[in-house]
């Protein structure tokens, strides 16, 4: 009798065994096939999807600022710039070496947050005579995130030697790699202005 009791309860216990196991079989295929291979994926673009909304709309807001950049470049043309807002160099060369030197240490590269600006390519421009003044020019490839883009424009404009954005172009760099995809990286093409004073002796004469 106890014998016969003690098989049918081992058989029993088998049974809760074998239940136990098949529901962790379950649950062991749904996160490594169902949840890795499906959910997860569309969650990844589901946080892309609004990373890229994000990402846009602060993009947008900074494109609408070429307007306002533009219109403060031609009012500050129309009114001479201080001494103070110009640079030290008396010689063109000098100067464009200065300007070069100033758009370095404008960027960008530590930001609070997103992708540092990158330099990929500086040709200098030939200086221009504009009455007392001598302008030289840069144009800058660069890549950036949107916040250090944005901390970088705002740094060229706004300290002395101040340097005038004659020319703005912003991309978004779209990457095969899905990973990039949110990463917000901008392609970013501009031509930065300064200006000197002719030396006295010339602007008399």
């Amino acid at each position: 009798m106890l014998k016969g009791r003690s098989m049918k309860l081992s058989s029993r216990v088998q049974r809760y065994i074998a239940i136990a196991l098949a529901m962790l079989a379950g649950v062991f295929l749904y996160f490594f096939l169902i949840h890795w291979w499906l959910v997860a994926p569309l969650q990844r673009i589901n946080e892309e999807e609004h990373a890229l909304q994000a990402s846009y709309q602060r993009f947008s807001a900074l494109v609408a600022q070429r307007e306002e950049l533009q219109a403060r470049l031609d009012l500050q043309r129309q009114h001479p710039l201080s001494s103070r807002g110009l640079l030290t160099a008396r010689e063109p060369e000098v100067a464009m070496s200065q300007l070069m030197q100033l758009m370095s240490e404008r960027l960008s590269l530590e930001p609070a947050t997103g992708i540092s600006c990158s330099v990929l390519n500086r040709v200098p421009q030939i200086g221009v005579s504009e009455g007392p003044l001598v302008s030289v020019a840069v144009s800058v490839d660069l890549e950036c995130g949107i916040e250090s883009l944005t901390g970088t424009l705002h740094r060229l404009e706004s300290k002395p030697p101040y340097l005038l954005i004659d020319t703005l172009s912003i991309q978004r760099l779209v990457s095969q790699d899905t990973t990039q995809s949110s990463s917000g990286r901008l392609s970013v093409k501009l031509q930065v202005r300064g200006y000197l004073s002719i030396s006295p002796a010339v602007g008399h004469e």
